[in-house]
């Protein structure tokens, strides 16, 4: 009986070991999948705003598409020459580049 016993525990102490890991594994999962997709979503706003600067449409414009799709974000357009042009946006810790031509 004693044996039997012991065998129960040993189940219950093996999951009371593993489900913190588990639960600690899904939670770095979803935060690489959220920080994947800012990143990506980053992405495609910087190049819109390539778009945008090459159509020559205004800065204020421009910033106003931007916070509207994504609140607290900035930009930088810096030209590199030769009719090239870089965009540079960035949201708390990410950042996301494009470029463009003029």
């Amino acid at each position: 009986m004693r044996q039997r016993f012991i065998e129960r525990g040993s189940a219950t102490a093996e999951l009371v070991v593993a489900l913190p890991i588990l639960i600690s594994l899904a939670l770095f999962g979803v935060k690489f999948v959220g920080a994947t997709l800012h990143h990506e979503r980053l992405q495609f706003l910087a190049e819109g705003i390539v778009q945008a600067a090459m159509r020559d449409e205004s800065s204020a414009a421009i910033s106003r598409e931007l916070q509207s799709a994504l609140p607290g974000a900035s930009y930088s357009i810096s030209d590199r020459g030769d009719g090239r042009l870089t965009v540079t946006i960035r949201h708390g810790a990410a950042s996301a580049v494009a470029d463009g031509f003029w």
